[in-house]
């Protein structure tokens, strides 16, 4: 193979830069939304859900059901998020290889020797972020059933909400375990690079 001519050579390594730095934008917005965004949003259906017992009891049995069913969002985008992140990481760990090999000098490896980099899916800020949401979705789950089986008298109603309960919080746990096996390399990507 025949090797790259010096204006070849620059042109790879601009296009290795840009990429790096494109890819450090992903980054940098899917920290944030683990940061800001999603405490926000489980700020907000917290502060719903305490607004329940003064609401009219049909809409109180709506909210019920409400609450629950976005449950199921905040923790799937929580995740989703915390994966898209772990995947910005360890693009940018491949891209500090590349660009170290172009160069021929180790000038690039903040993400490639990171203390927590495999540690946890998303690093820190990932698995404290997921297992907040967690907490906070399993807290406000049970503060629904407990709800519910003060506003509705019908035991069959009843009955059928904690079952509808128990499905939500199945489809709570089923994303977090395949959350903590979530492998960027098993998703068809680069190899780690050791």
């Amino acid at each position: 193979m025949a090797r790259a001519s010096p204006s070849d050579q620059r042109m790879i390594l601009d296009a290795a830069l840009a990429e790096y730095h494109a890819v450090y934008g992903l980054a940098q917005y899917r920290l944030n939304a683990l940061d800001r965004r999603i405490p926000l949003i489980g700020g907000l259906l917290t502060a719903f859900l305490g607004s329940v017992p003064v609401l009219p009891e049909p809409t109180q049995l709506l909210a019920l059901i409400a609450v629950p069913i976005s449950l199921i969002w905040l923790v799937r985008t929580t995740i989703n998020h915390a994966r898209s992140f772990e995947d910005a990481l360890r693009r940018i760990e491949h891209q500090e290889h590349l660009i170290n090999d172009r160069i021929g000098a180790d000038v690039m490896g903040f993400q490639r020797s990171h203390p927590s980099k495999g540690s946890t899916v998303g690093g820190r800020t990932g698995r404290e972020s997921v297992i907040a949401v967690m907490i906070a979705a399993g807290s406000l789950l049970m503060v629904c059933w407990v709800m519910s089986t003060q506003v509705i008298s019908d035991p069959r109603m009843t009955g059928g909400m904690s079952l509808m309960y128990a499905g939500i919080a199945m489809m709570l746990i089923r994303p977090f375990l395949g959350w903590r096996t979530y492998d960027y390399t098993a998703q068809g990507r680069p190899q780690k690079n050791k």
